[in-house]
């Protein structure tokens, strides 16, 4: 079994979200349930993979452009995910959707 991850994943998330509330909003969650993640319960299989998935998306993202850009991003329509968010992407575990989006950004390349 791999190492439970979520905790660093979560810190992650809110260091640049800015709050548990605002990871369980992109994760399309109650806060309650991130409340419980905090407290060792472990994320079901699809939660752990969208956590991991908005971690990723974070710490990339953080990479390219200011970390405080980030939960904007996260936030508005991307032309290289069909206008769709990136945060949506993140609920619907559209997570190599959500990938080319990113290299797309990242490469500068134009929708």
């Amino acid at each position: 079994m791999l190492p439970d991850l979520t905790l660093p994943h979560l810190t992650t998330c809110r260091s640049v979200l800015g709050s548990y509330c605002s990871v369980a909003e992109i994760l399309g969650i109650p806060a309650a349930r991130v409340t419980r993640w905090r407290k060792g319960q472990r994320p079901n299989a699809d939660d752990a993979d969208r956590l991991a998935a908005l971690s990723t998306a974070v710490e990339l993202m953080g990479r390219w452009v200011a970390p405080d850009s980030v939960p904007h991003w996260l936030r508005a329509p991307n032309p290289h995910a069909g206008s769709l968010t990136p945060a949506r992407l993140i609920r619907e575990g559209r997570i190599a959707d959500l990938m080319g989006a990113i290299e797309a950004e990242k490469a500068g390349s134009y929708a």
